[in-house]
């Protein structure tokens, strides 16, 4: 008779409970795009935080500072992976999601075809910045 090890037959599921809600980060994405006075007391917060900082550091902060589950879910929203330098880089983390400023930003297909560069010029030595000095 053979043994065999019953764990490998069975197959087994475990329900895991998303650490984000998305509903949240939705409605909070929704208030920065559309309240500009929302966006701006977001990143008021950060003030005071010490840059360079992750997201972690950053969401950390801000629970400190506030209650406020959709402000909180906004600073959840951006990318873990990602070394803030300043409350700028932040504020354009958080405008990237807006559609109306990444469609504004994306290059077209036409400039795709036919990409257009600003240095076409041929520039004489001349015209050369060590040569003017």
């Amino acid at each position: 008779m053979v043994n065999e090890d019953s764990s490998k037959s069975n197959v087994k599921a475990a329900r895991h409970k998303p650490i984000y809600n998305s509903e949240s980060l939705n409605r909070a994405m929704e208030l920065a795009i559309t309240d500009k006075n929302f966006l701006d007391n977001c990143m008021n917060l950060l003030k005071d935080l010490k840059f360079p900082a992750l997201k972690s550091n950053i969401v950390s902060y801000v629970k400190n500072a506030t209650n406020d589950a959709d402000v909180v879910s906004l600073f959840e929203s951006l990318d873990g992976y990602i070394r803030f330098k300043d409350q700028y880089h932040v504020l354009k983390a958080i405008e990237e999601n807006d559609p109306k400023k990444k469609t504004a930003n994306q290059i077209t297909d036409e400039t795709r075809k036919n990409p257009i560069h600003t240095q076409r010029n041929n520039h004489s030595k001349a015209n050369s910045i060590k040569l003017r000095r």
